[in-house]
């Protein structure tokens, strides 16, 4: 599959998860607006019952920013030649994830090593790939984040990998590109944005996010990059 092929299937299948998502907010922003017209219509109704309606119209809100801010990122992730601190961008990707270190848990990041990809963008592929698993996993389950660089010079291969011993529920799958995962043998994940969305900035700055399941190992999830130059101080 050439690049820009593989871009278009990447456009295709975030385009389709996006309007998955869009709508399930209109479908819940409609459904808090009704609930408002009726308690605004039925004697008795208490400050609680405003407050609940607005607190999910506010989830949603939130649920929209959030999505346009990783939007951007992808829209900016493939056109510079930026290069950004691994540690960095994972520990911002843990603050905006935002659970406990007992269930998050990242092994050692050489702190110079840098990868190819604006801040914000690697941020967004690490933290959507996080609550993809995060989701998938029973809660408090363990989340584990580990990174293999053996070489640091430009041009050399990263391998951020996260793996959910405790999710099984897609059962056994061999390891694949997602993209071709998401094609053939997953067609059930293409309305996670969350997943498309790393899979998608992974493209756009010349790497791959690819997927395995098995009994001992769980779901794993790796995001292949690229060593970048460090950023002059």
């Amino acid at each position: 599959m050439t690049a820009s092929i593989r871009s278009a299937v990447w456009t295709g299948l975030l385009a389709g998860a996006v309007a998955h998502d869009i709508n399930n907010f209109v479908q819940g922003v409609s459904s808090a607006r009704s609930l408002a017209r009726a308690f605004g219509a039925a004697p008795g109704t208490t400050i609680a019952d405003a407050a609940e309606t607005e607190a999910i119209i506010e989830d949603d809100l939130d649920q929209l920013r959030k999505m346009g801010s990783r939007l951007r990122a992808l829209a900016g992730a493939g056109g510079s030649q930026a290069s950004t601190r691994l540690a960095d961008a994972c520990a911002d990707a843990f603050a905006e994830v935002d659970r406990t270190p007992e269930q998050l848990r990242a092994e050692s990041i050489p702190p110079e090593l840098c990868v190819v990809g604006t801040a914000a963008a690697l941020t967004t592929a690490i933290a959507s790939l996080l609550e993809h698993m995060l989701a998938a996993s029973p809660a408090t389950a363990p989340i584990k984040l580990t990174v293999d660089a053996t070489g640091q010079s430009p041009g050399s291969p990263v391998i951020v990998e996260i793996s959910a011993p405790e999710c099984g529920e897609l059962g056994p799958i061999g390891r694949a590109r997602l993209d071709v995962a998401l094609a053939g043998s997953l067609p059930e994940l293409r309305g996670d944005a969350r997943l498309i969305l790393a899979g998608a900035i992974a493209d756009a700055i010349g790497g791959a996010v690819y997927i395995a399941s098995d009994s001992k190992a769980g779901l794993v999830l790796t995001l292949h990059l690229v060593a970048g130059t460090p950023p002059i101080r």
